[in-house]
């Protein structure tokens, strides 16, 4: 072994001498004399200072792509990493021997990858997606990770596992595939770029849920006297949708969830389908996951006689199918969420009709959403189950399910939420979203290219 502040000719100077501006090596690294380093033009590797990388290891980073190996690293023997989008691993991270790291993959030979029929083994071209071992995690012996997974602060993982998901910071994970065993009270170590999951409502005000606020009246220390009087100083969003959001950040604290509630009170899914086509226009952005909730105002409106307001049927299947079709070019995993039943908004005879016709629509977003291959969540059921078992005085007002026959009280959201949470657990949708998704080779290195430009030298001119 030898060392970076030795005499020259050592096996740093060999490797800066080799590789010129596309390697930048910390100090006091001890590297082994066979290390191989491979790096393809317009890749960068960097090793920070007090690196241990013991015999027969391998690094390869290919065209375009990133390595970046923190501060007081550890590698064993025949290790090998290979990158062709981009492989983090943090300070103070171990890898034992033989542990592999590939953040990339043949795609499958299909017609549409090897149109010519070739039989190279790289014809059909490759799919790459990052691979980050955050701080001051360990890989026991002969583990293997894929691409798009990211290892937690902290995390130890079991000889032999094979990481196909990414693990949470403070957990000892084992298996094929590496599953969680159990989680500890973590060391404090930094925990740099946060994954941040974006997660988009697009629905009525049965999703928007306004409330008015006082400071004063959410401050348990200072609540104004009884009989006394406050202003309204705000309107904020409540209801199901922000209380799925507390739940979302509590079960998963070490994530970022950047929620956006486009909820609008009235909305018919025509408002809808534009509030979604301006979401688009205006601000670009990529969701990982989309609720889409319409019809209940649709069918109310012409029962209110408001018939230019009223969209019927097919109107309303072609603006579901629309948004469908626009989400699903930027959004990960949409759920479409079925609508609520009325309540006594009406006289019981014409609630029943109505709730017939609002069944219709729900059965057209269902047959959509399978058409798009999103997921349907019923919450028709269950809430028309709850509502059952309701003495019929309970079922309005604050004790009961609407406070109006149309927006739900407390309870009503309860069932929404317990209801989303059920979907998001039984299709483990938040854990699969936390990888990052693999893309054509070219298209990773454009978009995550950024996760890796503070790793690399600055362009001069640039």
């Amino acid at each position: 072994m030898t060392s970076t502040t030795s005499a020259p000719n050592t096996t740093a100077e060999r490797l800066r001498a080799e590789h010129g501006p596309a390697l930048t090596l910390g100090d006091d690294c001890d590297l082994p004399d066979d290390l191989v380093i491979e790096i393809d033009h317009g890749a960068h590797l960097t090793i920070g200072d007090r690196v241990s990388i013991r015999r027969g290891s391998t690094i390869q980073v290919h065209r375009g792509a990133t390595v970046a190996i923190g501060h007081d690293v550890a590698i064993g023997e025949h290790t090998f990493l290979s990158a062709m989008a981009g492989i983090r691993i943090g300070d103070g991270a171990a890898l034992s021997n033989m542990v592999d790291l590939h953040d990339h993959n043949h795609r499958p030979r299909t017609a549409a990858n090897v149109p010519t029929g070739q039989l190279q083994p790289w014809a059909s071209g490759f799919e790459a997606a990052p691979i980050v071992i955050e701080p001051g995690a360990i890989l026991s012996n002969k583990v293997t990770v894929t691409a798009g997974v990211r290892v937690g602060a902290n995390a130890l993982v079991g000889a032999n596992a094979v990481v196909s998901h990414s693990i949470a910071p403070d957990t000892v994970a084992a298996g094929v595939p590496a599953a969680a065993r159990r989680t500890f009270d973590g060391a404090p170590v930094p925990r740099q770029d946060r994954r941040t999951l974006t997660v988009g409502f697009f629905g009525t005000s049965i999703m928007e849920h306004l409330e008015a606020h006082n400071a004063q009246m959410a401050n348990q220390a200072n609540l104004p006297e009884i009989g006394s009087k406050v202003t309204v100083e705000s309107w904020r969003q409540r209801g199901w949708v922000h209380r799925l959001a507390l739940s979302l950040r509590a079960a998963w604290p070490h994530v970022a969830f950047d929620v956006r509630n486009h909820g609008e009170g009235g909305a018919t899914s025509r408002d809808i389908a534009g509030i979604v086509e301006g979401d688009r226009a205006t601000t670009g952005t990529d969701y990982d996951l989309a609720f889409l909730g319409c019809g209940i105002n649709d069918v109310w409106r012409r029962f209110q006689n408001r018939m230019s307001e009223a969209v019927d049927l097919d109107e309303y299947t072609r603006h579901i199918n629309a948004m469908l079709t626009q989400l699903g070019g930027y959004t990960r995993t949409i759920i479409v969420v079925s609508e609520t039943p009325f309540g006594l908004v009406e006289d019981p005879g014409t609630v029943t009709e109505m709730n017939l016709e609002l069944a219709r629509y729900n059965d057209a977003a269902r047959a959509a959403a399978a058409a798009h291959g999103a997921l349907f969540l019923d919450v028709w059921s269950p809430f028309t189950a709850a509502a059952r078992h309701l003495a019929p005085a309970d079922a309005e007002g604050p004790g009961g399910l609407w406070s109006d026959g149309v927006h739900l009280t407390e309870l009503g959201d309860t069932v929404l939420l317990q209801q989303a949470e059920q979907v998001l657990a039984e299709h483990r949708i938040v854990n699969k979203l936390l990888d990052y998704p693999l893309l054509e080779r070219d298209a990773a290195l454009a978009a995550y290219g950024p996760m890796f430009a503070r790793h690399r030298p600055a362009v001069i001119g640039a």
